[in-house]
């Protein structure tokens, strides 16, 4: 009988740490949520402004076996047998900090979707 109630508390361990891992994924604020994919509009409007934006760009290049969709890419060049297109990608940080009692929040923002949402220590 013991045994059982162990292997049950370990069942119950592992399902609410995949569900905190999975939840990672969204942000609330206030009663709303904003989870990936939002556009940065939603994500101001709702959340308000950061506490710090750290905003960069990076070149991405993407490969294809066969030329690239022409609706997708104007240009694009032979990688050896295959082709590659290059794409500047506009990414920002927010951070929003919500005083020391409690964990801050990283919001990447990539072209003006959101891409990822964590959390970090607590806030300032």
């Amino acid at each position: 009988m013991k045994a059982l109630v162990a292997v049950g508390v370990c069942l119950f361990a592992l399902l609410s740490s995949a569900s905190v891992a999975d939840s990672a994924s969204a942000m609330r604020c206030g009663s709303r949520l904003i989870s990936e994919g939002d556009p940065r509009e939603r994500l101001l409007n709702e959340c308000g402004p950061p506490a710090n934006v750290e905003t960069w760009e990076e070149e991405r290049y993407y490969h294809y076996d066969a030329p690239p969709p022409s609706y997708l890419y104007k240009e694009y060049e032979r990688y050896g047998s295959a082709y590659r297109v290059k794409v500047i990608v506009r990414v920002e940080l927010w951070s929003y900090n919500y005083g020391p009692s409690r964990f801050m929040d990283y919001v990447r923002i990539e072209n003006g979707r959101v891409r990822q949402i964590y959390s970090g220590g607590y806030g300032y």
